[in-house]
């Protein structure tokens, strides 16, 4: 399988199996959707999660500069649930570098481990991959500029914007689970449902889907 897939998996993969316990996927769901650095994670506050006409965004501080970044809407809720109960300018995430890196890692496939920087730099390199302009959008995203450029390029061509990484829709947790299968090994339904975070019920359904689209395809 080609590289770029194969990172793409494991993103998905990632944001799944996070779903364990949902302030750590609220940490890797904002890497993965604004490209957030450790820093950046760090200093955010519940006062920096902001809907602007409808647009999510998060104001995202290094330290040394501050930025502006749009998320999708799944992301935004978590963040507002994780933040529940948290005074406006209380950190929401309060883990060391070393603690996000191990959260990462902890959720990261058995033979291909992240951090959070490998992370960040896999999903950047499938956005570069999706632009298809001679515009860095990318860039801008994580530098803060052109801001209506890069929510309009997040909404056509972030996977995470068009709910591509999350397994709501059957036809595409049919795909992940195909691709679990074969780059994860295994086959077995309950195991698999217990690592994504999905129903024994709803995981044999899809294992029939991908089962019966596989002999249409050989008739």
């Amino acid at each position: 399988m080609d590289e770029l897939l194969i990172k793409e998996f494991d993103i998905r993969y990632i944001n799944a199996v996070s779903r364990k316990d949902l302030k750590e996927h609220a940490m890797i769901r904002l890497i993965i959707s604004s490209l957030a650095t450790y820093e950046e994670i760090y200093n955010l506050t519940k006062n920096d999660i902001r809907s602007f006409n409808g647009i999510k965004t998060v104001k995202l501080n290094n330290g040394r500069k501050t930025r502006i970044a749009p998320i999708d809407s799944r992301t935004f809720e978590v963040l507002m649930k994780v933040s529940e109960g948290k005074s406006r300018r209380q950190r929401i995430f309060d883990y060391s570098k070393a603690e996000m890196d191990d959260i990462v890692r902890k959720y990261s496939p058995a033979k291909r481990t992240y951090d959070v920087e490998k992370m960040r730099s896999a999903v950047i390199d499938i956005l570069r991959d999706c632009q298809f302009f001679e515009h860095d959008y990318v860039s801008d995203m994580i530098n803060g500029t052109n801001f209506e450029g890069v929510v309009d390029f997040v909404n056509d061509m972030h996977p995470m914007f068009s709910g591509v990484w999350d397994l709501d829709d059957d036809e595409v947790a049919e795909d992940f689970i195909e691709n679990y299968i074969l780059l994860i090994g295994e086959r077995n339904t309950e195991k698999i449902a217990e690592d994504i975070c999905e129903s024994v019920e709803r995981v044999e359904n899809l294992m029939r889907g991908i089962t019966s689209r596989s002999l249409m395809f050989r008739i």
